[in-house]
C-alpha cells in the first residue's frame, strides 16, 4: 500500500518541536459549546493566539481591555476557506449574533474593526441553540473604546497571507500608521523581537548554558534578521527560496531547534568558512534533518551501549 506523505516517527522529545495553538478544552467537552462548529472553535483559538501580539503592542483601550485585528482576510486565510464560511464562523462567535465569545467594534471612516475576544472560563455558561441569522454590519460603539489611535487599514477584500507562530503565532498586521507614535515596522520589530526569544527560548537557553551565550544570542539575531528581511528571495545553500517559504520556517524554530544547530556546530570537523551562511542553511534545513540527524546519533550509540553491556 502506498502512501502520499511518508511521515517519521518521533523520537526523544521531538514532539515539543511543534508550535501550538491554545485552543480551550472547554470549547471540546463542554455541552455549552456543543453547538458551536469547529471551524468556530479553531477560530476562537487563532483569536486567543493573536491576544499575545496586541498585549506586546499595548493594544488596550480606555478600560484597559485588550483588543486585538482580525480581519476577514485573515479568518479566510488563516482557516483556508471561503468569505461565506469565514462569515458564518465569525457569526457564530460573535456577541450579537452568536454565543459570544468575541465583540466585534466598527471604529468607522476606513478604520479596522478591533475585536475583543472574551473569558468565559469563570462564567456560569448555559447556551442553548444560538441564532443562524447573517453577521451584522454596523456595530455600535457599546464598548467604550478609547484612545486607539489614527489605524488605518488598506487591505481589500483578498487573501493576504500573515505571519502565524505564524507564520508567526503572533500575526503580522497590515496596519498602516502609528500607535502612541509608534511606526507600524517599528510595532513590527518588537512584536517579532518578543516572538522568537519566546519560540527560541533563547535567554533559559542562555543561562543554562552561559558559556555558548554568544553563539546562542548570534543565533538569535540571525533568525530576527531574517524574519524581517523584506526581499522576495533569499539565497540559502546555494539555491534561492521565497522570502515568504523561509519567513514561514524560521518562525517555527524552537529551542529544540536551536540545540541541534549548537550540536551540529560542536560535532562538525570542517572549516567553515562563512559561518552567516552555514547558521542560515543548517537553521533553515533543521526541521526537516533534525529527525535523521538524532535517530543517526541513536544507531550509533545503540551497538557501543550494547558491548556495554
Amino acid at each position: 500500500m502506498s502512501h502520499e506523505n511518508d511521515f517519521k516517527y518521533f523520537y526523544g522529545n521531538e514532539a515539543d518541536t511543534y508550535t501550538f495553538y491554545r485552543i480551550p478544552k472547554q470549547l471540546i467537552v463542554d455541552d455549552a459549546f456543543r453547538n458551536l462548529s469547529s471551524d468556530a472553535k479553531l477560530l476562537y483559538g487563532l483569536m486567543l493566539d493573536r491576544m499575545s501580539l496586541s498585549v506586546k503592542n499595548g493594544w488596550f483601550d480606555g478600560f484597559k481591555r485588550v483588543y486585538i485585528y482580525f480581519s476577514m482576510e485573515d479568518v479566510m486565510e488563516s482557516l483556508n476557506c471561503s468569505k461565506n464560511k469565514a462569515l458564518k464562523s465569525l457569526s457564530e462567535l460573535d456577541t450579537d449574533t452568536g454565543i459570544g465569545l468575541i465583540e466585534r467594534v466598527k471604529q468607522g471612516q476606513g478604520k479596522p474593526t478591533i475585536i475583543y475576544v472574551k473569558n468565559f472560563i469563570n462564567d456560569e455558561i448555559t447556551v442553548s441553540d444560538f441564532p443562524k441569522k447573517e453577521v451584522k454590519t454596523p456595530i455600535k460603539g457599546k464598548s467604550g473604546v478609547a484612545n486607539l489611535g489614527s489605524l488605518e487599514s488598506h487591505k481589500k477584500d483578498t487573501n493576504n497571507t500573515n505571519i502565524n507562530n505564524t507564520d508567526m503565532s503572533n500575526t503580522e498586521s497590515n496596519l498602516i500608521l502609528s500607535v502612541d507614535g509608534m511606526r507600524k515596522d517599528e510595532m513590527d520589530v518588537h512584536a517579532y523581537e518578543s516572538l522568537i526569544k519566546d519560540n527560541l527560548e533563547i535567554e533559559l537557553l542562555i543561562e543554562r548554558a552561559p558559556i555558548d551565550a554568544e553563539a546562542l544570542q548570534g543565533i538569535y539575531e540571525l533568525v530576527l534578521e531574517t524574519v524581517l528581511c523584506r526581499n522576495d528571495d533569499i539565497l540559502i545553500g546555494g539555491n534561492r527560496y521565497p522570502m515568504s517559504l523561509v519567513r514561514s520556517k524560521f518562525m517555527k524554530l524552537t529551542s529544540t531547534h536551536v540545540l541541534y544547530v549548537m550540536d551540529c556546530l560542536k560535532s562538525n570537523t570542517t572549516k567553515v568558512r562563512n559561518i552567516r551562511k552555514y547558521l542560515l542553511a543548517t537553521l533553515f534545513n533543521a526541521p526537516t534533518t533534525i529527525s535523521s540527524y538524532y535517530q543517526a546519533e541513536v544507531n550509533h550509540d545503540l551497538p557501543q551501549y550494547a558491548r556495554a553491556k
